[in-house]
């Protein structure tokens, strides 16, 4: 397999997620391309392979880059988890407040009802 065509094929398990080099997730640009290939960073030069360039360019638009790299992952977690913690901290006050009014109207009730059968 030339050179060129393991560009294509690291490219094309790069668009499907499926990389067997790198690492699932990783962005999609020339170095990541050639070292999923099994070549060195750096070594897709638009100088010598302007259409390969072009197709990874393409390739990224297509993507929308939705891939995102583990620190972005990592970042984004945490901002989930406080959203959630923070939810689940007002539905906790809700429901306290809630179950106090409850527990006062209940008192209030039993307390008509016992003035009210004397």
């Amino acid at each position: 397999m030339s050179a060129l065509n393991d560009y294509y094929a690291a490219l094309e398990r790069l668009k499907a997620n499926k990389p067997e080099v790198l690492p699932k997730g990783s962005a999609i640009n020339n170095d990541t391309v050639a070292l999923e290939a099994g070549r060195k960073r750096g070594s897709i030069k638009k100088s010598r392979h302007a259409a390969l360039v072009e197709a990874i360019e393409q390739a990224v638009q297509e993507v929308g880059q939705n891939v995102l790299s583990p620190a972005q992952r990592i970042k984004q977690a945490k901002t989930k988890t406080k959203a959630v913690k923070s939810a689940y901290e007002q539905l906790e006050e809700d429901y306290e407040k809630l179950l106090e009014k409850f527990n006062s109207l209940l008192l209030e009730n039993f307390e008509l009802k016992k003035t009210h059968q004397i």
